[in-house]
């Protein structure tokens, strides 16, 4: 009869614990432990699973000092090419990052400099000293034979620095002074009273060159509502050097090419080789000036008078142009030889 009363629970038996071989159930087939959802199974090492293998320690065989590894069988390489820049004492390859098995090699001796082209050789300035040399002999020469012919020529020579005769129908050599060519007195037209001691230089010419020259200055005063119009002649008169242009040309120039209001010239015949005028009038409020220029030029003598008039009004130019040319035409007279 088969007995119908369900089992019983047993117990719990405390000895055994998690990580154990469970107990045999009683069925014929023991636990081997090799089931791996089962913890605990029969296994070679402990009850975790793990076969323990036995510690063998390592042989270690200490290598002699300075004794290096065995190296690995180097690979030819190619010759290296001479570099242009000299390595200090190094000879192998570049070392690179990491070990490559090859040791570097170090050469005693200092590196090898490079190579440099010897200095062309310099021109000689020889030829540049005597082309200076030729150069100054003929500069001096020059400057010698003009001394030369400057000193022993005569008033009537030309030179090889000067080519202007200083002789010509002209000379200072009579005149003390420079005032007694010209007539002051003509001045009173314009104004009564005559400054007293009017001025004058004579310069007499050099021998060797030429030249000489005289000037007078002289005025009257006194005249207009308020005495204060006044006359002025002025004088200038330069002989011929041996250098240089008349001084004719340098006076048309500055009295002639100035042009604006009030102003006028032209030429004069009949005085000299060469004769011209030039007119500058200025009005003011209460008076007026008036310029009045006449110049010539003959053989060896430049000639030129100046005439200032100041007045309440403005003075005739015609009554004043015709006392500047006839003062002129008078400085030539008393210069003529």
């Amino acid at each position: 009869m088969t007995d119908n009363t369900p089992p019983q629970d047993e117990p719990p038996n405390d000895s055994n614990q998690w990580w154990s071989t469970p107990a045999s159930s009683g069925s014929s087939t023991p636990l081997t432990g090799t089931d791996p959802t089962i913890m605990g199974g029969s296994q070679g090492y402990g009850a975790s699973g793990y076969s323990q293998q036995p510690y063998s320690p390592q042989q270690f065989n200490p290598q002699p000092y300075g004794q290096s590894a065995p190296q690995p069988t180097a690979i030819p390489q190619p010759p290296s090419q001479p570099t242009p820049q000299p390595q200090m004492g190094y000879t192998g390859q570049q070392q690179q990052m990491g070990y490559t098995g090859q040791q570097p090699q170090f050469t005693g001796g200092y590196p090898q400099q490079p190579a440099f082209a010897p200095r062309p050789p310099q021109k000689s300035n020889a030829a540049l000293w005597v082309i200076g040399g030729v150069v100054g002999l003929v500069v001096v020469i020059g400057v010698v034979i003009g001394i030369v012919a400057v000193a022993g020529g005569d008033d009537s020579s030309s030179s090889v620095l000067g080519k202007n005769k200083i002789d010509g129908d002209y000379s200072m050599s009579s005149v003390t002074n420079a005032c007694s060519l010209v007539d002051l007195t003509v001045l009173s037209k314009w104004a009564p009273t005559a400054k007293p001691n009017p001025t004058h230089t004579e310069r007499a010419p050099d021998s060797s060159i030429g030249g000489g020259s005289l000037d007078c200055t002289g005025s009257y005063e006194g005249a207009g509502k308020y005495s204060t119009d006044s006359s002025q002649l002025s004088l200038d008169v330069e002989f011929q050097s041996k250098y240089g242009s008349p001084d004719y040309n340098m006076w048309k120039d500055e009295d002639t090419k100035t042009t604006g209001s009030g102003r006028s010239s032209g030429d004069i015949t009949g005085i000299g080789q060469h004769a011209y005028y030039a007119i500058e009038e200025q009005n003011y409020s209460s008076f007026t000036v008036l310029n009045y220029t006449c110049a010539t030029t003959d053989s060896n003598v430049s000639a030129k008078v100046e005439l200032r008039i100041y007045a309440d009004s403005t003075p005739s130019k015609e009554d004043v142009g015709t006392t500047c040319k006839d003062q002129l035409k008078k400085v030539l007279t008393g210069l003529r030889k």
